[in-house]
């Protein structure tokens, strides 16, 4: 096989799985009757409470206005809140609510009941899987973020 085969063959395959995550999580946070990016945020301030907007744009990869509309969404929603921080009075942090908490937790049940064919898979193959993105991994290293 010649290596540009090889390397569109890669590049499709992982575009691929890509693909059938994404639409795994649309689907379950459809389900929940949020957005997946509204249900990246749930998860982000569970794992990490009293984050900033600018913090929380940094996490997602994301720009203010877009993550500011959602934010906005979430806290009408009552899934998240506003506060002052304590170590500066001046600076607003976010953090889940009660029921914001039981939506992430529901949507954390769902994705797991969803993939549980997942868990199917030999130890062997999920070795060698592994073992294979380290591989590609590494390769796309070597490639470095500064060359385009």
């Amino acid at each position: 096989m010649e290596k540009e085969d090889k390397i569109r063959q890669i590049t499709y395959s992982f575009r691929k799985m890509h693909h059938l995550f994404y639409k795994q999580m649309w689907h379950h946070a459809n389900q929940l009757g949020v957005t997946v990016v509204q249900l990246q945020i749930l998860k982000i301030l569970d794992d990490e409470p009293n984050l900033s907007l600018a913090q929380l744009c940094e996490r997602l990869n994301s720009g203010k206005s877009a993550v500011s509309t959602t934010v906005d969404r979430l806290v009408k929603a009552n899934y998240i809140k506003r506060d002052h921080s304590k170590a500066d009075r001046r600076a607003i942090v976010l953090t889940l609510t009660p029921l914001g908490k039981e939506k992430k937790e529901e949507g954390r049940a769902i994705y797991f009941q969803q993939l549980s064919p997942l868990g199917d898979i030999s130890e062997q193959d999920m070795d060698e899987l592994l073992r294979l993105h380290q591989l590609v991994q590494d390769k796309m290293n070597l490639i470095g973020d500064d060359k385009k």
